[in-house]
């Protein structure tokens, strides 16, 4: 399952983002360890830069299997300090128009003040970064 770490900093690597998750998967129970860990498969930082402020936004891409770790890896890791900064952990889920289930064509004609989700909810005009590292 893959999982975003929102609001991290600038400088974060992928060893210190992969450090960070390795935290929540590798968890221990009074000292012991868990006989079914999970394993980290990518890691990746996701740079969202706005053209207009120049002002760049960082999240953390992980791909943590199976899915029952990633669960408690979100749990564990959710609202705490990672550089410094307080970061959000939830599963991550790729949005896409081609997979927008709602029927376009056959909307009943509704006042646009009543219908909110009309239009697409993703900011425009923003460029997207990806970069990925393998385990």
């Amino acid at each position: 399952m893959w999982l975003i770490i929102t609001k991290i900093s600038n400088d974060t690597t992928h060893a210190g983002l992969k450090k960070f998750v390795k935290k929540g998967v590798n968890k221990r129970w009074f000292f012991i360890p868990s006989l079914n860990q999970g394993s980290i498969k990518k890691c990746g930082i996701l740079r969202v830069t706005n053209p207009d402020t120049k002002a760049v936004e960082c999240h953390g891409l992980a791909l943590v299997q199976p899915i029952k770790t990633a669960l408690s890896t979100i749990q564990q890791l959710d609202g705490t300090l990672f550089n410094g900064n307080a970061v959000g952990v939830r599963r991550y889920i790729q949005r896409s128009s081609e997979r927008d289930r709602r029927d376009h064509f056959t909307m009943p004609s509704v006042p646009e003040s009543d219908e909110r989700r009309r239009g697409d909810r993703r900011r425009t005009g923003f460029r997207i970064e990806r970069t990925y590292q393998y385990y």
